[in-house]
């Protein structure tokens, strides 16, 4: 199929007035979409998630003066911590505010995916990229505060200028997008790293094989110096801040270290490819007989259409196993074609060839973040960057398409099956995690302070009401509760009270046999009266002295669902 790609599509010619006219408009579109739909959405929730322990508390603790990596333990980089630090300065220390925080981030990312998509695409593909990309919500926490919720934009908006490096200001441009990537990498180093090996391949590309035209010698490498300048800019200030705070080892360890410690942890076997491969059999079988019918219009457009009703109802009615491996393995399907169109076909014109490399290698850079743990919501967050490698093939291949299924409608309708199988999965995920039928499945506002104005499903909402009055009566404002759990430690943030520990997670990967021994002697100096934690970690716990400690000094007060308060 690649082999039989024509040149790139024309592109229509018009007014300079009329672009930007139309543009503003599709923009407008993508925006005023996303605030509508996230505003509807952004403050139900539907588990109490384990980042308002690590990140928020986090942030509470930044607000107080303390400086992450020095004086608690953090695995990711700092600018989660000093973002929402910032929004609780400026909104107060609340769960709405931050979830607010990534409504915004949200929305402006949707509005950089369509300016990056009207660099590869005409607007009205490029709108509809945006819009596809409004249903892909994290099913455990659409909203929550977790690094790539923030850096999902400054990615994006690295895409856009790399794509746009060609014209006027090309290494201001560049410069600029090694301050987006940068920025990228002080919310996720690992992605931001990826991004930047991504960007050495097509700095390497560009002089090996894929040379721009009417390009002077050297010129191809001032750009990617540029963005090193400009991904430097941003970096440096940073380490030299925490080397002046005396974080600077510890980050570089945590995030070195830390982070490889953390991935080995949570290694996950793949799940198993059969599905994705029916799915693409199916597919090929079906393009193989409209093929054959394409001297036959009619008949031709009823077999893509029966395929499209297929999806849809398999789409619908599939189970979530089965749904849950096209979310993977779909996305791996696709990068696989684009890197063997990008290296191999000699039929697009340099210029597309590089576009869709740079689009490729983004987009890998968010997915790559799925192994080893192929988990479902790190894939559901690439999507909007899989979405623009995808339909950017699909325009390059639309003029090869035509010929191949016998006529523009064929062609329109054979160009639709993916995009339609994004929608639907991205539809159906949004459905099931927001809604009961017409009801929303989160429909009771939290009572205490720090959670008013968010919704969870009314037992979830009641358990924490009870949890956190129940804290708040037996301990001080300024006083200390330990979250021996994992999921205990939302409530050092809900209810206001502080962490004997360093570890944000004391189960979290990472926490140095100094940092516990240091807490066992904090939780005892500072006669911390209350432990939130659960029957299974307390039977899980590896840290000997502190379980002889709870057992000899603690006693059971009582359960709230799977969470156990223990009181000296």
């Amino acid at each position: 199929m690649l082999a039989a790609f024509a040149a790139s599509p024309a592109k229509k010619k018009v007014s300079p007035r009329r672009v930007s006219l139309r543009d503003l408009l599709f923009a407008s579109v993508a925006v005023g979409a996303a605030l509508l739909l996230f505003g509807f959405l952004f403050n139900r929730a539907t588990v109490l998630s384990y980042s308002i322990g690590y990140n928020l508390y986090g942030a509470e603790r930044v607000l107080a003066g303390e400086i992450p990596y020095r004086d608690f333990h953090t695995l990711y980089p700092p600018a989660t911590l000093y973002l929402n630090a910032a929004l609780f300065k400026l909104m107060g220390t609340t769960l709405y505010s931050a979830m607010f925080g990534v409504l915004v981030f949200k929305a402006m990312t949707i509005l950089i995916i369509y300016l990056s998509g009207r660099k590869i695409v005409p607007a009205s593909w490029a709108l509809g990229a945006a819009l596809l990309s409004l249903f892909w919500l994290r099913p455990n926490g659409a909203f929550k505060a977790v690094p790539m919720q923030y850096g999902a934009l400054f990615l994006a908006l690295a895409l856009f200028l790399l794509l746009d490096r060609e014209g006027r200001q090309a290494r201001l441009k560049a410069f600029l997008a090694g301050v987006a990537l940068g920025l990228l990498t002080l919310f996720k180093h690992n992605i931001g790293a990826y991004a930047f090996i991504g960007c050495v391949a097509i700095a390497f590309l560009e002089r090996n094989r894929l040379k721009p035209e009417h390009t002077k010698e050297g010129e191809d490498r001032r750009w990617f110096l540029a963005m090193v300048c400009g991904l430097a800019a941003v970096i440096v200030p940073v380490l030299a801040y925490m080397a002046g705070q005396d974080a600077l080892g510890m980050m570089i360890r945590t995030l070195l270290a830390g982070s490889g410690e953390f991935l080995v942890d949570r290694l996950v076997i793949p799940r198993s490819p059969a599905v994705p491969i029916v799915f693409t059999l199916a597919l090929a079988v079906s393009a193989f007989v409209a093929h054959r019918l394409r001297s036959r219009p009619a008949a031709a457009a009823v077999v893509w259409m029966s395929v499209i009703i297929a999806i849809a109802v398999f789409t619908l009615g599939a189970n979530e196993y089965a749904i849950n491996k096209l979310i993977f393995y779909l996305p791996v399907a696709i990068f696989t074609v684009a890197v063997f169109a990008a290296l191999f076909n000699k039929r697009f014109a340099e210029s597309d060839l590089r576009a869709l490399f740079t689009v490729l290698v983004f987009a890998a850079a968010a997915f790559v973040e799925l192994f080893p743990r192929f988990a479902r919501e790190q894939s559901i967050a690439a999507m909007p960057f899989v979405i623009l490698v995808l339909l950017h093939m699909l325009y390059l291949a639309s003029p090869a398409l035509e010929r191949i299924t016998g006529g523009k409608l064929q062609a329109k309708l054979a160009m639709s099956v993916l995009p339609v199988v994004f929608l639907l999965i991205g539809a159906r995920l949004l459905f099931t995690t927001y809604f009961d039928g017409l009801r929303f499945t989160s429909d009771t506002e939290l009572t205490v302070e720090r959670g008013r104005g968010v919704y969870f499903p009314r037992e979830v909402a009641e358990q924490i009401n009870r949890i956190v009055d129940y804290v708040q009566q037996r301990v001080p404002a300024d006083g200390y509760a330990f979250a021996q759990s994992n999921g205990g430690s939302p409530y050092l943030f809900l209810t206001g009270r502080k962490n004997p520990s360093t570890a944000q997670f004391w189960g979290g990967v990472g926490v140095s046999a100094g940092e516990r021994a240091a807490t066992l002697e904090e939780i005892d100096r500072k006669q911390v009266s209350l432990i939130i934690t659960s029957v299974e970690v307390m039977s899980n716990e590896k840290y000997e002295p502190l379980k002889d400690y709870i057992i000899r000094t603690f006693k059971t007060a009582t359960h709230f669902g799977d969470v156990l308060i223990l009181e000296r």
